[in-house]
């Protein structure tokens, strides 16, 4: 089994020569465990075993001799360690990381913190740029080091230029596809909780070289920003003609996708650029129909909507107004009602067959219904007991062209907050305070209204906002309501008010 010096190593990951192939997972390390290889490194301790798989011709990219099949977390490290910088993967996304290791002589630590003034610590980066005892001789004397600590650093620089040795093990290139499928699952994910996408990324980057770097590039360049385990599983849904989940075993996964790939290998691009137009199309719908122009976590609740969404839309073409609206119903209670909080490919894979079935927008949420009863009551029911959902609220304010309080523009999640119609200022310690978070206390405005208003009470606020404006927030227009006295009454009575907007808003289904 070969063994390389770690500069070798450093510098076939910069050149190219090893490459950190599409189906790898991201960087994950933290900066203290990158320092705990160096002091590991430093005390000659075993860092584990590389796996580098040896590429055939037809997987060759420029200077690429290898993929790394296990330690990309390690070789990625110690590029780190030595140069200061490497290229990594960090949420979906391409990255220069930068991290500098010190070196303390004095007490033979190591540290991510730059040292004080004082303290005669040494870049391990800098010191490993040296390429002669000569030039280290006169480093020392530029650190004014003692002979110790001058002992310590020669012996890291010689450690990390050449006389640790790391083992590698590397896996021929004419291995069967299928093993090398089973060594990187195996290594990468054996014994742990893995994502269906994590597994179907590994499998497609094997099948289709730069097609998960494609759709990883496509994700980062969306309006919305979104998992790129998403738009996995709606390439996914369209190559498999609506499932996202195939197997519960993760092999079993990997090797049913194979099936599929090969199954399709001479549309797997145009089914790609299907699946990514819909993802655009619908992520275009939310935008423009319902007004959520970033992901927020309070407006977007899950983005596992988008490839029911993106796969609804390939399946009827074009969509009608009414149907537009219809889905971003269907959306607001899948929402709601969390139809993805657990086992959400399994729930996936029954939306997506009613779909691929020919079924429309009503026909996702009786699926919804069969699960939770009389969605419309239930919803109603948390209405008038207080409770709410942001989503929800802002759905119902927009179905009713509600705008700024101030500004009057239509609103947006650009800049929203919730705004409590009777401020915490009046409310917090009163006898009132039971009806502070109160749905019927909640509307949603912008940042700068709300903080304009926080210091008023409504019933000298709200009569400087147009009546249209406040009747699409539903607030009641009996200005004697508006009252502290009376802010029971008027948290009841806009609770009438949002229950007849529900009706409204879910009259068709």
């Amino acid at each position: 089994m070969p063994e390389y010096k770690i500069p070798e190593l450093v510098s076939m990951v910069e050149n190219g020569e090893i490459s950190v192939p599409e189906l790898q997972r991201e960087f994950v390390w933290s900066d203290n465990q990158v320092r705990e290889l160096a002091e590991s490194i430093y005390k000659n301790y075993p860092i584990g075993l590389i796996t580098l798989y040896r590429l055939p011709a037809e997987l060759k990219h420029g200077k690429e001799r290898y993929w790394v099949l296990d330690g990309q977390q390690r070789l990625l490290s110690l590029t780190l360690i030595l140069k200061g910088k490497a290229e990594i993967i960090k949420e979906g996304r391409l990255q220069t990381k930068i991290l500098n290791i010190w070196f303390d002589p004095k007490n033979e630590r190591f540290e991510i913190r730059s040292p004080k003034k004082a303290e005669k610590w040494v870049k391990i980066s800098k010191i490993l740029e040296i390429n002669s005892r000569l030039e280290l001789e006169k480093y020392f004397r530029s650190k004014n080091l003692d002979p110790e600590e001058q002992e310590r650093v020669s012996a890291l620089w010689s450690i990390f230029r050449g006389d640790y040795k790391v083992l590698v093990h590397e896996l021929p290139e004419d291995l069967d596809i299928d093993d090398l499928g089973n060594i990187f699952v195996r290594t990468n994910f054996g014994g742990t909780r893995v994502k269906g996408s994590d597994v179907y990324s590994t499998m497609i980057a094997i099948a289709q070289k730069d097609l998960v770097k494609d759709l990883r590039e496509f994700c980062s360049k969306l309006p919305i920003e979104i998992d790129y385990g998403i738009l996995i599983r709606t390439f996914i849904a369209f190559l498999t003609k609506g499932k996202v989940k195939l197997a519960s075993r993760v092999l079993d996964q990997a090797s049913k996708l194979k099936t599929e790939l090969e199954k399709n290998k001479n549309q797997i691009r145009t089914i790609a650029d299907t699946a990514k137009a819909c993802i655009e199309e619908a992520i275009k719908i939310l935008r423009e129909d319902m007004g959520i122009l970033a992901s927020y976590d309070r407006y977007l609740p899950t983005e596992n909507v988008l490839p029911v969404m993106a796969y609804y839309i390939s399946k009827r073409k074009h969509l009608s107004r009414d149907e537009k609206k219809g889905l971003l119903k269907w959306f607001v209670l899948a929402s709601y009602f969390r139809r993805y909080s657990s086992s959400s490919e399994a729930r996936l894979n029954e939306d997506l067959s009613v779909i691929e079935k020919g079924g429309n927008y009503k026909d996702l949420i009786e699926k919804i219904k069969e699960r939770e009863g009389d969605i419309k009551e239930r919803i109603k029911d948390d209405i008038s007991r207080g409770q709410w959902s942001e989503l929800l609220l802002y759905a119902l304010l927009r179905e009713n062209n509600a705008k700024d309080f101030k500004t009057y523009e239509l609103l947006t999640t650009s800049n929203l907050t919730v705004h409590h119609i009777f401020p915490k200022k009046f409310i917090v310690g009163s006898e009132y305070e039971d009806i502070l978070d109160d749905v019927g206390n909640i509307t949603l405005v912008t940042l700068g209204t709300n903080q304009s208003l926080s210091s008023e009470l409504p019933e000298n606020y709200l009569p400087t906002i147009p009546s249209y404006t406040r009747e699409s927030h539903l607030i009641p227009d009996n200005r004697n309501l508006w009252k502290l006295r009376n802010c029971r009454k008027f948290v009841q009575k806009r609770k009438e008010l949002l229950i007849k907007s529900v009706d409204k808003f879910l009259e068709d289904i």
